[in-house]
């Protein structure tokens, strides 16, 4: 003789957290990268999914605020450098030398302004 019963399973749905979206800065407001992992460390603000979905690196952090720099108020320039940059000849920055080239070198740089 076989029984049957009927058993009732309750289960109970996890709580669902809604995702924390974050922009990392360093001290100068310039964008380090965008996370939704909440585990991560330095300077940082929560902003909204269309923001994250954007991930604008040209924007700074301004008083825990987002700041959007117009594009054409960033200059980009190569300047000359003693400590950093590329090798180039002293005579053609369009010729970059390596380390073998023993005559005169002149290091060359890339430097953003923001008007």
């Amino acid at each position: 003789m076989t029984t049957e019963k009927d058993y009732i399973i309750l289960w109970e749905q996890p709580k669902l957290e809604p995702p924390e979206f974050r922009l990392y800065y360093d001290d100068k407001g310039n964008v380090l990268s965008y996370s939704g992992d909440k585990s991560g460390t330095g300077n940082y603000i929560v902003i909204d999914a269309i923001t994250f979905a954007a991930a604008r690196p040209d924007i700074r952090v301004i008083d825990n605020k987002i700041s959007t720099v117009a594009p054409n108020a960033v200059v980009h320039k190569l300047m000359p450098n003693d400590n950093e940059g590329i090798d180039c000849h002293p005579e053609d920055i369009s010729l970059i030398v390596d380390s073998t080239y023993t005559d005169r070198k002149q290091k060359w740089k890339l430097t953003t302004y923001e008007l």
